[in-house]
């Protein structure tokens, strides 16, 4: 892009003045001078400026970003924060817009317009600190953690991405097993203490210091950490931790822990209803299904990224016919497919569990990850037995799990991320996929070309979204059995099922 071109995309102009504006009034409107009902004019605004679509890179740029905040703001002031948003428009917008900013901030860096770096930087950081908020409100506690990870790269030294960690720590560190929830509390001590005195400091987070600061914590946060060696155990465990890939909460936090090194996910207890035991047990063998099909989807990909490109012995002496497609036909990519059609079966497990656990009442074979959710095809009425859990918030963030995946009839509810996913899954399935060494996506009827990078990127977006699947899943139920073993205690002795683990000599 030459110098005016970019000098067009960054330029100042009207509309840029009238969203400056918008900020401001938003400004107002969070400190009490203005009413919220203005939040509205602003958002019916800025969905016209973008519909409009004559806005150059930069008024792109702040309209989502300015769109995003005046969501954030109308939704404090008129929802319950206690409350679980399943498939809030305001949240869901909200959501969105970041997202957006994120992706026009990428543009603006492959297209070098450096004119805009620094704007782009600022907003940047600010979509990843709200995008973080948004994440853990829904209960998808890994994503906000990446989410304010990522801002600290942009601005370290910033206070913003560091407090909302802590925040995070102190709300759902119950979410922890039993072993870590010390260091997960001293953590959130340590980053909610020093910015207690800032006057941007709420008083939410004030109270959340003080309940957690009676609770025990370890004289020291200087943990035991894994030495990697060279065996391909070792090299195999450093892929999945670096990449954050173990099904551990504690991954996040700390990669490299001897307390990260295991896929320890599980229900705490189960409460057992007096005969029905099997119950229990049946969903306790339905997450150990997930959980091994998860981590042999994991192995496999490993498998593929470790070894593409070598001949395996299983291809030679198969004769295939050169039609110079330059597409890669090779065990290696066939068992990255496998894994990829494993991922995407453990969102329709996930879904056959919820479907007995909450008494959905679906057929069993018409359950899906995508039709779960509602009584009706369009989609737009949530089962009543869903809502009924009103403050179980990871079962909203299955929800939108379900939505970045499948999208629906409002254009802001698919994940742009997941576009290429339903893509290549379509082809996998039903037509034909060639992966090919290099090139941009093309899609046809018959077939779907895709690059092997943009495969390897679209396999590892899936493979972290199956990822906090389940831990949503699992969360949703811990929470909704913590609900009900608080209520029978009400009446009495409560006798929660704990059961023994699966020996590894046994897993044969």
């Amino acid at each position: 892009m030459d110098v005016q071109e970019q000098l067009k995309e960054s330029e100042v102009t009207k509309t840029s003045e009238e969203l400056k504006g918008f900020g401001s009034s938003i400004n107002e409107v969070r400190a009490g001078q203005k009413s919220v009902g203005e939040v509205d004019t602003i958002i019916n605004s800025v969905e016209t400026l973008l519909k409009g679509g004559q806005l150059n890179t930069y008024d792109r740029l702040m309209s989502y970003y300015v769109l995003g905040q005046a969501c954030n703001t109308k939704k404090c002031f008129t929802q319950d924060p206690s409350q679980a948003m399943y498939n809030h428009p305001l949240v869901m917008k909200e959501l969105f817009c970041y997202r957006m900013t994120l992706r026009i901030a990428d543009e603006v860096r492959r297209k070098k317009i450096w004119t805009l770096y620094n704007t782009v930087q600022g907003c940047e950081y600010q979509a990843y600190v709200h995008l973080g908020n948004v994440y853990d409100h829904l209960g998808r506690h890994q994503e906000a953690l990446h989410s304010y990870f990522k801002a600290g790269l942009l601005m370290p030294n910033d206070y913003m991405w560091q407090f909302n960690i802590g925040f995070s720590f102190g709300g759902m560190f119950g979410y922890y097993e039993e072993r870590v929830q010390p260091f997960v509390v001293a953590k959130a001590k340590e980053l909610l203490k020093q910015f207690l005195n800032k006057p941007e400091t709420t008083q939410s987070a004030r109270d959340m210091y003080r309940r957690i600061s009676g609770l025990k914590t370890p004289a020291s946060l200087d943990e035991k950490n894994v030495e990697y060696g060279t065996s391909e155990e070792d090299e195999y465990n450093r892929w999945v931790n670096e990449n954050y890939l173990r099904l551990n909460g504690y991954n996040e936090i700390t990669p490299a822990s001897l307390y990260s090194q295991d896929d320890s996910l599980y229900f705490d207890s189960l409460y057992t209803v007096k005969d029905a035991v099997n119950d229990s047990y049946r969903m306790m063998s339905l997450l150990n299904e997930i959980k091994q099909e998860y981590v042999s989807a994991r192995f496999m990909l490993y498998s593929y990224f470790k070894e593409t490109g070598k001949v395996h012995f299983s291809d030679k002496n198969v004769q295939l016919a050169d039609v110079l497609d330059y597409s890669n036909y090779s065990y290696h990519v066939e068992l990255a497919k496998a894994a990829f059609r494993s991922l995407y079966s453990l969102l329709d497990k996930i879904a056959f569990a919820l479907n007995g656990y909450l008494g959905l009442g679906i057929n069993g074979k018409d359950v899906s990850f995508k039709g779960l959710w509602y009584n009706d095809k369009k989609g737009r009425n949530i089962r009543p037995e869903i809502l009924n859990h009103s403050t179980v918030i990871s079962l909203a963030g299955l929800l939108f799990i379900r939505n970045d995946i499948y999208g629906g009839n409002e254009y802001y509810l698919q994940a742009e991320e997941t576009k290429n996913l339903q893509k290549v899954r379509n082809a996998m399935e039903h037509r034909a996929i060639q992966i090919v060494d290099n090139g941009l996506m093309e899609d046809n009827d018959a077939v779907l070309t895709i690059s092997r990078g943009e495969f390897e990127e679209v396999a590892m977006n899936l493979i972290a979204t199956v990822r906090e699947a389940v831990f949503c899943f699992v969360n949703a139920v811990k929470h909704i059995e913590y609900d009900k073993i608080v209520e029978a205690r009400k009446q009495g002795i409560v006798m929660e099922e704990y059961v023994n683990d699966v020996l590894d000599d046994e897993k044969v």
